[in-house]
Formats: C-alpha cells, structure tokens, sequence
C-alpha cells in the first residue's frame, strides 16, 4: 500500500498534469470566435458584465476586476441577486459575458431573457456551445476543458482554471489591441506592490 506522502504527490501530479492539458486543448482551439468576442467588447459603449454563481461565479469577479484595471469599465452580476432587483444595472449598451460551466445553470438561463429584452448583447462561457445558454447568447466561446483535473470528476478545476484563462486572454488580447500602456495601468492601480513598481519606473 503506498505511503500517504506518495498519494499526495501522485495525486498533485495528476490534477496538475490534467490542468495542463486542458489548458493547452483551450489553447490549440482558439478560433475566429474568440476574435469576435474580443471585437464586441472594443466595440460595447456602456460597460462589460461578468455574471454567473458558484465556481463561474468566482471566475466572473476576479475577471470584472482584471477588465475594469486593463480594458473597459467592468462589475460583475451575482445571477441569483439579478432576479431580485440588480437586473436594474444592466443597460441597452452593455454587454453581458455569463459564465456557466454546463450552459445549463438555472440561475443564469432565467436572467438571460430579460438581458436579452434590455437590449444588451450577450457572450457564453461554456464547456458546451450547443448547450441551451451557448445556444441563446449572441456568441458561444468554449473553455476547453473536457473533464475536470485529478481523482474527483465531479470537483469544479479544470473548468474554473480554463474560464479564468479564457477570461485573461480576452482581457488582455483586448488591452493590448486598444494600446494599454503602464501610464495607463497605473491610473487605474497606483496601489500595492504593482503601483509601487511602475511608479518608479516612470518618474
């Protein structure tokens, strides 16, 4: 019988080695997809919200924030307070990325109606494009992650890691293409260590 120390690295090779194959599967099948979705958040005049719940939902705050710091004005939606009143935010010229691993979430398909009725546009973050939610939104953007890492299928890891990546690469890709500079950056983070550093850097 192998030593609990030995289950724990086998088991940490495996979640790892599996992470890395999810990422690089959402990596070889990047498509003229991701390019459209990047074109609809240069070309949204209002603001980008990031919207889902449980481990998606984790994913859409941390990228709300990372927009909001690189590329447009960003805030993140909790799907199941949406019905309860802070459906109010949303406004015809925003655009709306909802993030849900199986595209079948309860509580991101019943606000996706009445985003659709506001008039804003709506991006799907999916493991699933022909899920009902990648069927609904205006676009459908796959994560790539087939299975989830490690042992336990049913534990969200590879799907979270691979949406939070998708997420940078959007982010990102849309930065760089409207020409974010670290002047930039730094008017929207002059605190902590990243403040800090490019604050030296410039003066």
């Amino acid at each position: 019988m192998p030593s609990k120390k030995n289950i724990l690295k086998t088991v940490a090779h495996q979640v790892l080695e599996d992470e890395i194959r999810s990422l690089q599967n959402l990596n070889a099948n990047l498509d003229e997809r991701f390019e459209a979705a990047c074109r609809m958040v240069m070309e949204c005049s209002g603001r980008v919200i990031f919207s889902g719940v449980g481990h998606p939902g984790h994913v859409a705050t941390k990228s709300a924030a990372n927009m909001s710091s690189l590329a447009k004005p960003a805030y993140f939606l909790h799907a199941g307070e949406a019905t309860h009143g802070d459906l109010g935010l949303v406004q015809p010229d925003d655009l709306v990325i909802l993030v849900s691993n199986s595209g079948e979430t309860a509580e991101v398909l019943a606000i996706l109606p009445q985003i659709k009725r506001l008039g804003a546009k709506t991006i799907a973050m999916v493991s699933n494009v022909q899920s009902t939610l990648g069927r609904e939104c205006d676009l459908a953007l796959p994560h790539g992650a087939e299975e989830e890492a490690g042992p336990f299928k049913f534990a969200g890891s590879s799907s979270a890691l691979n949406t939070m990546a998708l997420c940078d690469a959007l982010i990102m890709a849309v930065a760089a293409a409207q020409g974010l500079s670290d002047e930039d950056y730094l008017k929207f983070h002059p605190g902590g260590e990243v403040g800090c550093k490019l604050k030296e850097k410039h003066h």
